[in-house]
């Protein structure tokens, strides 16, 4: 096994303890585990199909073509030369690109084996599960199921060999605007909760610690887009978790929570906010841009323009 499997295995079970929080209405913990072993056997069974030659051919080939067509560090000052949305426009004709193949070998496996897909989720295993598979909702519980496991993979297959490709397109396309953000941000860090309109009933004696805790360590380390699109939710769940555990009797009102979420990205220390919200934005699987997650990370898209458009001075 590769040092980058080893990695990513690792990484993906913090994310996975992270997401037991993110628990679907009415599971029990055990419930959760239950489907967490569900993901994963989804992901095993998609691993085993990218060993078939001619699915291996495919990727292989997409993966050094977009690699040999990346441009390197001389083209990307050239194109730099010209002004600095030429290097964006040029970065995003590459990540479409990537967008584009990552979906269509979602539909390809999400399609063509569904059966197996079906198969897998009936056995004795997932038992836990097979009261939230049935009815009018149960085709939609495991379509969500099957594209968590899907997804991930596959991103692990093909997002993970070009990652480098997309680090340099995004760290040199948003390399300004990222300067510009993490000086403000360095800045606001000291500034208290009531400085970002946090009402003073609500303001938190933990200062949102483990939101923030989230944010760094399953939106900023993290390697795979879908595993940081889970972070933003789960951060945005304890949001409300640490709310009502603080607040008792109390409803956190939408108006109250997007100051509270700047906040916590602004203490979350994340690198580079302006590229990563480009990456999320552009690799997001179009299922995930409606709906709790989509939501979301809209609100982390807020949460950084917002941070972009303060004016220090007035602050």
């Amino acid at each position: 096994v590769s040092d980058t499997s080893l990695y990513l295995h690792a990484e993906i079970t913090l994310s996975d303890a992270i997401v037991w929080q993110m628990s679907e209405t009415g599971h029990t913990e055990f419930q959760m585990k239950v489907r967490l072993l569900l993901k994963r056997s989804i992901q095993r069974y998609v691993f085993r199909l990218f060993l078939l030659e001619e699915l291996r051919q495919v990727v292989d080939y997409f993966v050094d073509s977009t690699r040999q067509q990346a441009p390197k560090m001389r083209e990307l000052e050239s194109i730099e030369a010209q002004g600095r949305n030429k290097l964006k426009e040029r970065a995003m004709i590459d990540l479409e690109r990537i967008k584009r193949f990552l979906d269509q070998m979602q539909d390809l496996v999400l399609e063509g084996c569904r059966p197996d897909l079906l198969s897998i989720s009936q056995r004795q295993d997932f038992i836990a599960l097979h009261p939230f598979m049935e009815g009018v909702h149960g085709e939609g519980y495991l379509d969500r199921v099957f594209r968590e496991g899907v997804r991930e993979q596959i991103e692990i297959e093909i997002y993970v060999p070009l990652r480098g490709v997309v680090s340099r397109l995004l760290v040199n396309g948003w390399r300004h605007d990222d300067l510009e953000i993490l000086f403000k941000m360095n800045e606001l860090r000291q500034q208290p909760q009531s400085k970002f309109r946090i009402p003073p009933e609500i303001i938190s004696r933990t200062s949102w610690s483990y939101v923030s805790s989230v944010l760094n360590e399953g939106v900023g380390m993290s390697t795979l887009p879908c595993a940081k699109l889970r972070a933003i939710v789960d951060s945005a769940k304890e949001i409300s978790r640490v709310f009502a555990e603080e607040n008792e009797g109390v409803e956190l009102g939408a108006d109250d929570f997007l100051p509270i979420f700047i906040y916590c990205v602004v203490q979350a220390e994340m690198e580079r906010p302006c590229a990563l919200c480009v990456l999320l934005r552009t690799l997001c699987e179009q299922t995930n841009r409606i709906g709790e997650v989509g939501y979301y990370l809209a609100s982390f898209e807020a949460a950084i323009t917002h941070i972009q458009e303060i004016n220090l001075a007035e602050h």
